[in-house]
This record gives C-alpha cells, sequence and structure tokens, in this order.
C-alpha cells in the first residue's frame, strides 16, 4: 500500500457527551492522505461537533484521535497540524486583506521577507492578487471566502478542516467555487475534510462522503457509491430524489428476486442483493431522473412500464420535472434533461407511460 492509500487520520471510537446528550456515539473513521473527505448529515447530526473535536476545540468523552500516525486527543489546538476554515470566515474587519493571510506567519516571527513571499503565492493561488490592500468590507463573498482560505493554508497544515465552507455564498457562486477549491486542494495535496449538510455539495467535491445521523456514520464510500447504492431508506432518501415504494418477496433464486409492486404494475424482478434474505416485505427504490416519460408505449422488452396521468409538472429550463399518478394511485417522480430547444410537449393531465430498466431499481430493507 502506497503512502497516499494509508489511513491518515484514524479515529476510534470517538464520543462527547453533552450532559445526557450524546453528539458522537463511538465512531470509526479512516480519512487517507491527500483526501478531499466531508461529512454530510442535517443539522444535529454531530457532524461540527466531530469537526471540533479533530480541531482540539472540544475534548472527545472517550475514543482517540491520531494524525500522521500521532496521537492527537489531548493536544492542544495550537499544536496539532491542523487549521480550521470557519462557516463564517472570522476576518479581522480592521486589517487589510495582506495582513488577514499573513496573521498566522507574524505571530510565529517569520521574516518580513517570508512572509511576504508566502502571502503573495497564496494570493495567485485563490485569484485575489491585487487585491492585498482592501479591507473586508469591500470585499464580495466569494472573495472573502478565498481569503479565509488562504488564510487557513498559509502555515501549511497537514489538515484542513472546513465547516460548511460555501454556505454564506449564493447558488451560482457556490457552483464555482466548489471547482475552484477542488483544483486549491489537488494543488497543494492537504487533506481536506468538510463539513456540510448540503447533498450538492458533498457529491461534488467529496472523493468520499461520510453520511452521519443522531451522532453515528450510516454510510462511508464515493459519491457514485452512496448514491446509486444506499445501504438504507434514510441514505436512499436523504442523498436526492428518490421514488419508493412498498414491495413483497414472491420468490428468489440465485441471480434475482421476484417482487410485488403495485406502485411499479405488480410483478417486477430485481437482482439478487449481496445481503441475506430475512424479510418478506422491502422498499423499492427508484431515481427520478432514471425514469423515461413518454406518450406512445414502450416497445422495448427490456423495460418495465406503467401507465398515469401528469398530475403536476414543473419547467426549469434544463430539465422538466414531473408527478404522474399512476393506475395503482401512487405518484411516480420523473426528471427529463431538456436535450432540444423544441419537443414534442407533456403537460398537465396528459396521459403517459413510464418506463425504467430494472438495473435501475434499489432494494432496501424496511
Amino acid at each position: 500500500m502506497s503512502e497516499k492509500e494509508q489511513a491518515f487520520i484514524q479515529i476510534r471510537k470517538i464520543s462527547k457527551h453533552f450532559g445526557d446528550v450524546i453528539a458522537v456515539n463511538k465512531v470509526d473513521l479512516d480519512i487517507k492522505k491527500g483526501e478531499l473527505f466531508s461529512i454530510l448529515g442535517a443539522s444535529g447530526s454531530g457532524k461540527t461537533t466531530l469537526l471540533r473535536m479533530m480541531a482540539g476545540l472540544e475534548m472527545p468523552t472517550e475514543g482517540k484521535i491520531f494524525i500522521d500516525g500521532i496521537d492527537m486527543t489531548n493536544v492542544p489546538p495550537y499544536k496539532r497540524p491542523v487549521n480550521i476554515m470557519f462557516q463564517n470566515y472570522a476576518l479581522f474587519p480592521h486589517m487589510t486583506v495582506f495582513d488577514n493571510i499573513a496573521y498566522g506567519l507574524k505571530k510565529e516571527g517569520q521574516t518580513k521577507d517570508l512572509i511576504e513571499e508566502k502571502v503573495k503565492r497564496m494570493l495567485s493561488l485563490v485569484k485575489l492578487e491585487g487585491y492585498d490592500g482592501r479591507k473586508p468590507n469591500q470585499l464580495s463573498g466569494g472573495q472573502s471566502q478565498r481569503v479565509a482560505l488562504a488564510r487557513s493554508l498559509i502555515k501549511e497544515p497537514k489538515v484542513l478542516l472546513l465547516d460548511e465552507p460555501l454556505a454564506a455564498l449564493d447558488k451560482k457562486l457556490r457552483q464555482s467555487t466548489q471547482f475552484e477549491l477542488m483544483d486549491i486542494q489537488d494543488e497543494l495535496g492537504v487533506t481536506f475534510v468538510i463539513v456540510t449538510h448540503d447533498q450538492e455539495e458533498a457529491m461534488t467535491l467529496s472523493d468520499r462522503i461520510a453520511v452521519m445521523e443522531e451522532g453515528e456514520f450510516v454510510q462511508i464510500g464515493t459519491p457514485n457509491s452512496i448514491y446509486e447504492h444506499p445501504n438504507s431508506k434514510f441514505v436512499a432518501d436523504f442523498i436526492g430524489n428518490i421514488n419508493m415504494f412498498d414491495a413483497k418477496v414472491l420468490g428468489t433464486n440465485v441471480q434475482e428476486l421476484t417482487l410485488d409492486c403495485k406502485a411499479l404494475g405488480g410483478e417486477i424482478k430485481i437482482q439478487n442483493p449481496d445481503q441475506t434474505i430475512h424479510s418478506s416485505e422491502f422498499s423499492v427504490a427508484l431515481r427520478p431522473e432514471k425514469v423515461i416519460i413518454e406518450k406512445q408505449q414502450p416497445s422495448d422488452e427490456d423495460h418495465y412500464y406503467v401507465k398515469g396521468v401528469v398530475e403536476d409538472f414543473g419547467y426549469f429550463g434544463n430539465l422538466s420535472i414531473f408527478r404522474v399518478r399512476t393506475t395503482s394511485g401512487d405518484i411516480i417522480q420523473v426528471s427529463k434533461q431538456n436535450r432540444m430547444r423544441i419537443e414534442d410537449s407533456i403537460t398537465w393531465e396528459d396521459e403517459v407511460y413510464l418506463s425504467w430498466v430494472r438495473e435501475s431499481l434499489i432494494l432496501l430493507d424496511n
């Protein structure tokens, strides 16, 4: 195993209690060197508490944290090879951009020439050349975010912890900044750990994601594996949009399960999952973008299909969202990419057929 593949950050049975409240409950986690890792969860899931323990701003109730093979559990924040970038950026309003970025180096007593050289490099890295004399109130939200990032990186930490780093930006700026952040992390090779509640942000930025709920990790994996192969109804519903329906097992063999799912037209077959079948009742999930919507009955034998009526319709420019009530009375949501400027329009009250391949179906325990 190469150096980059080794577990650079090791979290072992870490817990944090606030009185009777268990914020983090005996979690284990390995993060590789140079990885861009996201901890994703809703408010109150414990993700920020875990980040603060990694930074040394909170002491764990139990467990240990290792960084680069060294036990950091009881090491104070200023002695850890870690820096943290807060959600509100915490820039000094009376200081210029240059002085904000240089603050940590000046506190260390580094020479003026070295400070100027490092600040100049950071300004170039975050694309803020010429902004060194401005004050924070003269910057946009995106520029402030980049100043905070430069200040966090200038002391060359082994690990940078980012708490909701893009939350203060508007949607369009957030999307462009995601790619800038990825480029900076790739160029420097610093291990980034990001805490976020934004699924799209985590999916775009991350090499891997840990989904957190009620102080525990419920799934850890690549964005693709978590989206396409969620291990629970919670993860399937939390990541992106999804249709989910009850189903009963009619039969099973080595290769496939036969299910009865009235919402999806009755009898369907699905690839036999790796897990042992302990129940006769499951949920079958189907992502909206996996469903084809058309007015003509599908002729492809490889596709399952159901008939329905468009009950709701939304046009968003690049895609259209349909909510179709099928003959079973269930609602199936469909997202259709608008590839052509002029298409045969499907709108309210139209009779339509929805179809999908069986590989698109996800089987989940109830």
